[in-house]
């Protein structure tokens, strides 16, 4: 236990912010109030500027500052004029920020080197006076600032660089993971970060956790986290199965082999030309891979998107005769769809079952078919008719070059993309991708804990 509570005396004098830095916040967000009151002066009504997030409530880990600025307007504002003059008040404010779409557009860019947010929402007394997603966020502030007391700030810091070190911190649809909400719920609920991972390292999925005890929703999540604020939400929605059994594989970790590493993540070297071609020679299997550029989306709209492709050019390879060991996707400028096959070849014929010779009037129309085309049969295995038939496609590069792919499910704009130009890559045309893709590819070929 000593050198448990150790590690941990030495990850808080990492993750607290120093005086240098909260001095530069400090004096960042009163010139952003300034900044507010001159870009809403003439406005046809009164707005509030408000400070939220984790820099509001002093939960914010030290190097990693996001400043979420939220530009409250009255309810009585139609969608049309808070989209206008949101983007408007934004732009006055972040002259060189760019415009970014959740329930409706806001401005993101930097300020005196923060990274900053500036979201028009509307005002809201409680959940059921919610117009859009966005107005719950000052609710979630106005919550926190209630429950907090000093004493959680610095569990609350560690509990999310322990997530940051396990990779699931940030509930964006490409991390599936633990958003800073959520991080600080689990704080106040057990009390401390030690209880929490003791909590975690227990858990049995599914789990539903509802302090309030008020919720009559329930979710196929495995964690539910009932937002104190609004019973109809998960906070843990954003969490995938896989980042919780991390979490939880991690905390267990950390209970029986305290160390210190546990709360940073790997630093990984790129995949080297040898390293890859080692790797695939080891494993005796054949890759290959699908290269196109990048839909110019937001990452909440291109991942999954990203995971629909995938999943869809899987099923298709599968039910057209072709084993995949693994797969995966990953994105950069271009993105690639990563599958891993037994074989690239597979037999140029397909045992085909027919109907049992019980059901006479099937049974005659698959004599029928195939009687006169070129297959091998019919005969007869057991009490069924069966044809070995030619396959429209053996070779996986080919198939994937064909206008079949678009018969997968595919998300719209991964769609758009492939239609303009696409590549498959195999054998020694899979060495190109490390350049780009050599950290994705590394961490692919080494799934370790």
């Amino acid at each position: 236990m000593v050198q448990f509570n150790n590690i941990l005396a030495s990850v808080r004098e990492q993750v607290v912010p120093t005086s240098s830095e909260r001095k530069k916040l400090d004096e960042a967000i009163k010139e952003l109030q300034i900044l507010s009151r001159q870009a809403t002066s003439n406005l046809p009504f009164k707005t509030h500027m408000l400070h939220l997030g984790s820099t509001s409530r002093d939960t914010w880990l030290r190097g990693d500052v996001d400043i979420d600025i939220f530009i409250q307007f009255p309810r009585s504002t139609s969608k049309q004029d808070l989209e206008k003059y949101g983007l408007e008040i934004g732009h006055k404010i972040l002259p060189n920020g760019h415009e970014e779409y959740a329930d409706h557009p806001y401005v993101k860019g930097t300020f005196n080197g923060f990274k900053i947010d500036i979201v028009p929402c509307y005002a809201a007394t409680s959940a059921i006076d919610l117009i859009s997603a966005v107005d719950r966020t000052p609710l979630h502030g106005a919550y926190l600032s209630d429950q907090l007391t000093e004493e959680l700030y610095t569990e609350i810091r560690l509990l999310k660089q322990f997530f940051k070190g396990c990779g699931v911190y940030g509930s964006d649809l490409k991390t599936q993971g633990a958003s800073g909400y959520l991080s600080e719920l689990l704080i106040i609920l057990f009390g401390s970060f030690t209880n929490t991972i003791e909590e975690i390292s227990k858990w049995i999925v599914p789990i539903r956790l509802d302090p309030n005890g008020t919720s009559e929703h329930f979710f196929e999540s495995p964690l539910t986290f009932i937002d104190p604020i609004d019973p109809s939400r998960n906070v843990a929605a954003a969490l995938s199965s896989t980042n919780l059994s991390l979490i939880q594989h991690y905390s267990r970790e950390l209970l029986s082999r305290p160390r210190i590493e546990l709360f940073y993540p790997h630093s990984m070297e790129p995949i080297t030309n040898e390293e890859l071609q080692a790797h695939i020679a080891n494993r005796g299997t054949s890759p290959i891979a699908i290269i196109f550029h990048t839909p110019d989306i937001v990452e909440d709209e291109l991942h999954p998107q990203l995971q629909k492709s995938l999943s869809g050019i899987a099923d298709l390879l599968t039910r057209h005769g072709f084993n995949i060991v693994r797969c995966d996707a990953f994105s950069e400028s271009n993105s690639i769809f990563f599958f891993e096959l037994s074989s690239i070849e597979i037999p140029s014929i397909e045992h085909h079952d027919g109907p049992p010779l019980s059901s006479q009037p099937h049974a005659s129309a698959f004599l029928d078919k195939y009687t006169k085309t070129d297959v091998y049969g019919p005969f007869i295995d057991n009490d069924h008719y069966v044809v070995e038939r030619f396959r429209e496609f053996d070779n996986a590069v080919a198939f994937l070059k064909s206008e079949a792919i678009f018969t997968a499910r595919i998300g719209p704009d991964i769609g758009d993309s492939l239609k303009n130009h696409y590549d498959v890559l195999a054998e020694s045309e899979l060495l190109t991708l490390t350049p780009d893709f050599g950290i994705h590819l590394h961490n692919y070929f080494n799934p370790t804990l």
